[in-house]
């Protein structure tokens, strides 16, 4: 799997407006519409200028432009895949580049995704069926790393046993990684592996 460096820095500007969607906007209630998205961004920078006179005002103002502007973007992108609060629509147009987004995603991947991101729970099955297939591309192996990188548990319920999500996440860092579906420098793969490392270290 080759991509561009042009494309890597494209897909590392959508999974920074999946953060931003998922740490920061979905926790506060913020409706994912681009005026609601701009004013959020305006009161969090009035926020932070007012406490803090040594700020460099034009820099901190760029930031949250950045921000906004990654958000905006992957909103627009989400809702021409359908709603865009479906937080599965926010990560599938977050891994992929604008001329992929009209590929379907594999049905087993999109049925396990929404069960993990709504339920908190992951069906053995499918994921035995996901680990095993040899249809996969770059594109499900994102979503699926998007998919639990942004789960806010420790563990899930997998057909009535607990899972750590830290397991999940290092069954599918090593699908990506081993059958090549995602590029070393991938942000996704990279994100992923430094949220398992991050995981790890809590549970030590």
């Amino acid at each position: 799997m080759t991509v561009s460096q042009e494309e890597l820095m494209f897909l590392q500007s959508q999974l920074e407006g999946l953060e931003s969607i998922f740490l920061e906007l979905i926790p506060f209630g913020v409706e994912l519409k681009r005026q609601q998205v701009q004013d959020y961004y305006e009161k969090r920078f009035d926020q932070a200028t007012k406490p803090t006179a040594n700020v460099a005002e034009t820099e901190l103002k760029r930031q949250f432009n950045t921000k906004a502007n990654n958000v905006r973007n992957l909103v627009d992108s989400a809702e021409s895949l359908g709603d865009a609060g479906n937080k599965l629509n926010l990560i599938r147009a977050a891994s992929t580049l604008p001329d992929e987004r009209a590929k379907p995603l594999k049905a087993n991947v999109g049925q396990f995704c929404h069960q993990l991101l709504y339920d908190s729970s992951v069906d053995p099955a499918l994921l035995s069926g996901i680990m095993s297939s040899t249809e996969l591309t770059h594109i499900e192996a994102r979503v699926l790393l998007g998919s639990v990188m942004f789960l806010i548990a420790e563990e899930v319920d997998s057909g009535g046993n607990p899972m750590l999500v830290r397991d999940l996440l290092t069954q599918l860092i090593k699908l990506a990684s081993s059958r090549g579906l995602l590029a070393r420098n991938d942000p996704f793969l990279v994100e992923a592996q430094c949220a398992l490392e991050a995981m790890n270290e809590d549970a030590e």
